[in-house]
């Protein structure tokens, strides 16, 4: 077992951002674009003025795992996570999310790695990491990523494994 810090660093806050009142800014992801399925949604995009801001490293890359740090219900914890296979440079993540970028695709294959958080979060493994503040419920993100636990495989089982999963995902 591999602890998540050791595999993606901390996540990386995502952007506050202030309102494109020209039209012409940059396509962000929000919450409101996560599935339950761990997929995005694509069909209610919107655009942001992100400033003079040097976003290089928060630009999206096809295998980033974008968590939720704020959001959630009494019904649905928060903590839910997508995998990005959308064009790279184009989009980037708000402040409610945090990036979660493999380090070393060598070792750990990035859908491998979705794949475990996706099913620690559908078994509740982020509700030990919850706070609630008025009606908002928030991730620790930094205690969540430093004690998640990812299980050892070599590269090549995990590929198998992401096979088999995604067959029954398109089925």
């Amino acid at each position: 077992m591999t602890r998540l810090i050791e595999i993606t660093g901390k996540a990386v806050s995502g952007e506050w951002v202030s309102d494109d009142t020209a039209g012409n800014g940059t396509p962000i992801l929000r919450t409101t674009n996560f599935t339950n399925e761990g997929v995005v949604d694509y069909s209610d995009v919107v655009t942001r003025d992100l400033g003079e801001k040097d976003l290089s490293e928060k630009y999206l890359r096809k295998g980033d795992i974008i968590i939720e740090k704020s959001g959630g219900s009494d019904k649905q914890p928060v903590g839910r996570v997508i995998y990005f296979e959308g064009p790279e440079t184009t989009y980037v993540f708000n402040n409610f999310t945090g990036l979660l970028r493999v380090i070393d695709q060598q070792r750990w294959f990035p859908r491998y790695v979705f794949y475990s958080l996706y099913a620690n979060y559908k078994r509740g493994g982020t509700k030990a990491y919850e706070n609630r503040t008025t009606g908002l419920h928030n991730l620790q993100t930094d205690a969540y990523v430093a004690n998640t636990i990812i299980p050892d495989a070599d590269m090549q089982k995990q590929q198998s494994i992401c096979t088999i999963l995604d067959r029954v995902r398109e089925a």
